[in-house]
């Protein structure tokens, strides 16, 4: 009997343990960076987060690129104010804000990929002194693009003609263009083929 008892109690402790893991789901992002110049110095990738307005500020992970390559992952939420995931509250590539979310108390961040130059080499994007790149980031083979999504619960997407399943924590939401005006869809924990066009203004 305390035999049995011991391996239920493993049993919840690995089950509790697999929820948290789930609960602070992480993504991670890598490919390529395309850019006409050498990268100046102190270049940054960095992951920011969008605001209401549509302005990105806190940054929640930054790398230097490596021989015009990066690989950046985006962890546990701390500190930021998640809003409520209403239907077609964010523009998403290839649904725009024709999606509705499922269920109705879901709340989100967003997430956005840019490349700074840490002028002041603090570690950290600051508007004063460092300069941002101007830039396009995108999905290779097949081409397409990319919105990374942050939910505090698991969260069904639906839009016409596809249904999405958001994991609590981290995705990466994908739409890529296989040929002949389709679209195929899709949400991911880690994405290897980003590519960001890069141009100092």
């Amino acid at each position: 009997m305390t035999l049995r008892f011991s391996r239920l109690i493993a049993a919840l402790l690995l089950a509790l343990c697999l929820q948290l893991g789930l609960a602070q789901r992480s993504v991670e992002l890598s490919g390529i960076i395309e850019s006409q110049d050498p990268l100046a110095e102190r270049t940054r990738v960095a992951i920011h987060v969008v605001d209401r307005d549509g302005v990105w500020g806190d940054e929640i992970a930054t790398v230097a690129p490596v021989a015009g390559t990066f690989s950046i992952s985006a962890g546990p939420v701390e500190g930021q104010e998640l809003r409520a995931f209403r239907s077609g509250v964010v523009l998403l590539p290839g649904l725009q804000n024709e999606y509705r979310v499922s269920p109705d108390n879901v709340n989100f961040l967003q997430g956005r990929v840019n490349m700074y130059v840490d002028n002041n080499e603090s570690g950290m994007f600051e508007r004063v002194s460092d300069a941002f790149y101007i830039g396009v980031s995108s999905l290779d083979e097949p081409g397409g693009f990319f919105s990374l999504l942050y939910v505090d619960r698991d969260a069904t997407l639906t839009g016409t003609g596809v249904t999405l399943e958001l994991l609590e924590g981290w995705n990466v939401f994908t739409v890529r263009f296989p040929g002949e005006g389709a679209l195929e869809f899709g949400v991911h924990q880690a994405v290897e083929d980003l590519v960001l066009t890069a141009v100092l203004p």
